[in-house]
């Protein structure tokens, strides 16, 4: 089985990544839009700024940590079935976060192979 991760830079975001409750709803929508099925959460705020939020999929995560005082939100996605689409949730993260920002992505792939029995 071959699964793909992205890492995706979002760099000149919009200031609701202050936000929490836009953050959950960002990576929430974006899980929807890649196809994959949310079965849990957990944010952590940072004194003096910036968050940490993951959402946990039935096919793996999806991670955004924020440095509002650069506008940059770091996302981490890895869907562990090859039928979904990471870059359609890097998008709609995107979309609602960073919409006039720029985007870089990396990929990681992996290929799982069965273990002999």
């Amino acid at each position: 089985m071959r699964i793909r991760q992205v890492l995706a830079d979002m760099r000149n975001c919009d200031l609701v990544i202050e936000d929490e409750t836009a953050l959950r709803d960002a990576a929430i929508a974006g899980a929807k839009a890649g196809g994959s099925t949310v079965i849990g959460e957990y944010a952590q705020r940072y004194v003096p700024h910036g968050i940490t939020l993951v959402v946990f999929l039935a096919e793996s995560h999806i991670m955004l940590t924020t440095w509002p005082e650069y506008r940059m939100v770091l996302a981490d996605v890895l869907l562990c079935n090859p039928e979904m689409s990471e870059d359609a949730t890097i998008d709609e993260i995107a979309r609602r976060l960073c919409p006039n920002g720029v985007v870089e992505r990396s990929y990681v792939t992996r290929h799982i192979e069965p273990l002999d029995a």
